[in-house]
């Protein structure tokens, strides 16, 4: 799905802080599993992580340290007869934790499995969440193996939608009772952001009016359509055209810029303007959405008079020409100009976020295409780019992705998983950091933007006050106000809360990368701390 290479990104310094970048392959002589799936686990939950080893070895080291690298607890085992050894642990806090590994072989030879697990708070999925703002792509075809796990990994985190391709031409030949892939994920509470897997632009015919039309393709897909109906509220087309389905192969740019629709964009919106009929004719209330990068609605629109049809736009703001989630436009209020442009062109202004990400591949000292993150620094990002593009205007925002790819962890699009693509598909600290923004923010309301000196923003959830400040890189000291505030609760976002008192109306926090959510400020306080947020 995700190709930005057409984009460079630009060195930029990451934020301080402790760097987390786990080695999620495991060792030639070590195998380590856990006893959930995900390796995620809630507050007292009894896990254990089972360690195959090799004879080779004097004996098994284990460590478990939390997110800023405090040591919870350090073991060493002798070898068994049956070389597996079953470490045990129960953690009350949430919080994202290191685990690690050593076979010591001789007094100068060793080997490390470095791992992780997650204790997050009780957000699994008990019924689809259509509603949700929460999305994450997904390969569920490609994990193939895995599948029975990937669904219940997600539907634990509290993941409301996925983002995936499906098997709509398959299951329309073979004329199949159901598609599985929807059997599968609607026993896992997932509402399912169909991607209608790619139709080749060379199967296209055109007819006598210049229009180009591919009938027997969309024969099946309305078949399909009938086949789901009452399951699907929004089907997605194709996935940017002018790097997938040959559409640029066939009508080229004439200059060979190939994202920009002058050449392809005319045959694709044919496509696209029947793919909505054909839907529209099983059932007019699901939407169709379309891909709208740089000037591509402005070329359906004014070129092929598709406006009627476009019921929602979607966008991929990866951020490539600098580094922080700040830079990007969208994320800092191009929505607003944006959807008054899509009005004007008598287009739905709704958009979604079907792909956004920062990789944590391993550069070997030369970045390629990205500049990698730490698995901290992806958390971190992470929160902060949700909280802006849902601020700022995004309908719903889509995660790139899941699960790590398995093309190796010094592939630069291997690594923009929430979890690793080990045997126990353990998560990073950007799905614990994700489970815990469903739990804190699901419900709650953006009122306005933080005046301070962070980046930040103030909610309101039912008839609490919250507050979510960071920085871009370097901490910084912030003096808030608080007359009528005794104290407050802040909350980081892995979950973990301190209470501190407010001394003589005032209180001094450090502040850096990593944003941190403040409850417990009276209504007296907290409208003076940001500007409102303007209405649509």
């Amino acid at each position: 799905m995700h190709l930005s290479s057409k984009r460079n990104i630009l060195a930029a310094m990451f934020f301080c802080g402790v760097s987390f970048c786990m080695n999620a392959e495991n060792s030639p002589g070590m195998r380590v599993t856990f006893s959930q799936p995900g390796a995620v686990y809630h507050a007292n939950d009894k896990g254990n992580a089972r360690i195959i080893v090799g004879r080779d070895y004097r004996n098994i080291r284990v460590s478990i340290t939390d997110i800023d690298g405090k040591i919870i607890s350090d073991d060493t085992y002798k070898i068994p007869s049956d070389n597996v050894i079953t470490h045990h642990f129960r953690e009350k806090q949430l919080g994202y934790y290191a685990f690690t590994v050593i076979g010591q072989r001789d007094e100068t030879s060793a080997d490390t499995v470095k791992t992780g697990f997650g204790v997050i708070p009780n957000v699994t999925l008990q019924a689809k969440d259509w509603d949700s703002p929460f999305g994450v792509c997904g390969h569920f075809v490609r994990y193939d193996y895995k599948k029975k796990h990937i669904a219940r990994i997600q539907q634990c985190l509290g993941i409301a939608w996925v983002r995936d391709e499906s098997n709509w031409m398959k299951v329309a030949k073979e004329n199949l009772p159901s598609d599985p892939d929807l059997d599968y994920l609607d026993r896992h509470n997932i509402c399912w952001l169909n991607l209608f897997g790619y139709i080749n632009s060379f199967n296209g015919k055109q007819d006598k009016d210049g229009v180009w039309r591919w009938n027997e393709d969309l024969a099946l897909l309305k078949k399909y359509v009938e086949l789901t109906k009452g399951h699907f509220r929004v089907f997605e087309s194709q996935n940017e055209p002018n790097n997938f389905g040959g559409w640029s192969k066939r009508w080229p740019h004439p200059q060979n810029q190939q994202w920009r629709p002058q050449g392809w964009g005319k045959p694709f919106s044919d496509l696209l303007k029947q793919m909505h009929d054909s839907i529209a004719a099983v059932d007019p209330d699901i939407r169709l959405m379309w891909p709208g990068e740089d000037e591509w609605i402005e070329y359906f629109v004014e070129k092929n008079d598709a406006a009627s049809r476009i019921d929602i736009t979607t966008i991929h703001p990866y951020v490539n020409a600098s580094f922080y989630p700040e830079t990007e436009k969208y994320a800092t209020g191009e929505y607003t100009r944006r959807k008054d442009a899509l009005k004007k062109l008598g287009v739905n202004p709704e958009i979604w976020v079907t792909e956004l990400g920062w990789t944590t591949y391993q550069s070997k000292g030369k970045n390629e295409r990205y500049i990698p993150v730490t698995e901290k620094q992806q958390a971190a990002f992470l929160v902060r780019t949700y909280l802006s593009h849902l601020y700022y205007g995004a309908k719903k925002v889509f995660w790139y992705e899941l699960a790590d790819e398995p093309f190796g962890i010094h592939n630069p699009e291997s690594s923009f998983g929430l979890i690793r693509f080990d045997e126990s598909l353990t998560v990073k600290p950007s799905a614990v950091a994700y489970s815990n923004m469903v739990n804190m923010y699901r419900h709650a309301v953006p009122v306005g933007k933080y005046k301070g000196n962070c980046y930040g923003f103030a909610y309101r959830k039912k008839k609490e006050n919250m507050l979510c400040l960071w920085t871009k890189d370097m901490p910084k000291d912030e003096l808030l106000s608080l007359p009528n505030t005794k104290r407050v609760i802040l909350t980081d976002i892995y979950g973990r809360s301190r209470t501190l008192k407010v001394n003589k109306g005032n209180i001094r926090l450090k502040i850096d990368g990593s944003p941190v959510t403040i409850t417990g400020i009276d209504n007296k306080d907290i409208k003076a701390l940001y500007s409102p947020r303007p209405t649509d």
